[in-house]
């Protein structure tokens, strides 16, 4: 599974060409003389979260989605219509291993692992009403996951579907895991390789209407003791006009006050959490 985690597209083509009303007009930045920004006030955005335990030795792993990894898809058409209707083990359970040692990004650490149907009873939370998807084998192993740091290869339970799909979970107790191993869903991505000088990626700027010089965008960076939330403020004209609703990925370049460290990176727009990759 690979470490990016950027926006797909999010819609199709709309209409080609500017609305014929002229654009708005926009105060001068008392910040950045001779620019321009947007009148619109946008909502507050949410508090970056304040409960991250930067101190916590191993640093908790943020989880991203997906939890359960697909390791072998068959490509059954009834396996893919029980999706969604949990699971259920017909299969002998096997013994759980002991506590295992882990690499994590900040140094090695040994934790125990829950039991086969532990780690069913988690996959089928949540599940619709329906014939779940039968497992008919159980086994201990690794699988790699997506996290805050990257891809990481964790101790997984790893099943086979009786269509011979192999899925995994992650078998480490959920005290391992922020949120008690919540997924998070990223929108951006970052990149750094010193931990201080960051490329982050938040959208490129909207493409100018018909006779308009175009706008620029630059993040705007707050660190606080246990995260570092980025936004973007956008610098000029933003005209109202027909544009290809595709998103253009563009990384801006971030310079830290303090090494980030354990802290999360934030995205301010939704408060969600952006994944750093060394890079």
């Amino acid at each position: 599974m690979g470490p990016r985690l950027l926006p797909a597209v999010v819609g199709a083509l709309l209409l080609a060409g500017c609305a014929s009303r002229a654009a708005p007009v926009f105060p001068v930045d008392p910040g950045y003389p001779g620019t321009y920004t947007q009148t619109a006030t946008p909502a507050p955005p949410t508090p970056p979260p304040t409960d991250f335990p930067v101190h916590a030795v191993p640093r908790p792993i943020v989880l991203f989605a997906p939890k359960l990894v697909t390791v072998e898809w068959v490509g059954s058409e009834e396996e893919k219509l029980s999706q969604g209707h949990g699971y259920r083990f017909t299969g002998v359970e096997p013994p759980t291993p002991g506590p295992t040692s882990v690499v994590l990004p900040d140094g090695p650490a040994t934790f125990p692992l829950i039991d086969a149907r532990d780690a069913l009873a988690a996959m089928s939370a949540g599940a619709r009403e329906g014939d779940p998807v039968e497992i008919v084998g159980a086994e201990p192993g690794t699988a790699t996951f997506t996290t805050d740091r990257g891809p990481l290869d964790l101790p997984a339970w790893l099943f086979r579907s009786s269509f011979g799909s192999r899925l995994a979970w992650p078998a480490m107790t959920p005290d391992a895991f922020w949120k008690q191993g919540a997924e998070h869903v990223g929108t951006h991505h970052a990149k750094t390789s010193d931990g201080v000088r960051l490329e982050v990626e938040l959208g490129a700027p909207e493409t100018p209407c018909r006779g308009q010089e175009p706008s620029t965008k630059e993040p705007v960076v707050t660190e606080t003791e246990t995260a570092v939330v980025v936004g973007v403020r956008t610098i000029g004209v933003v005209g109202e006009c027909a544009r290809t609703a595709v998103y253009r990925p563009r990384y801006y370049p971030v310079t830290l006050a303090e090494p980030l460290g354990a802290r999360v990176l934030v995205f301010e727009g939704d408060n969600s959490i952006i994944p750093v990759t060394e890079g």
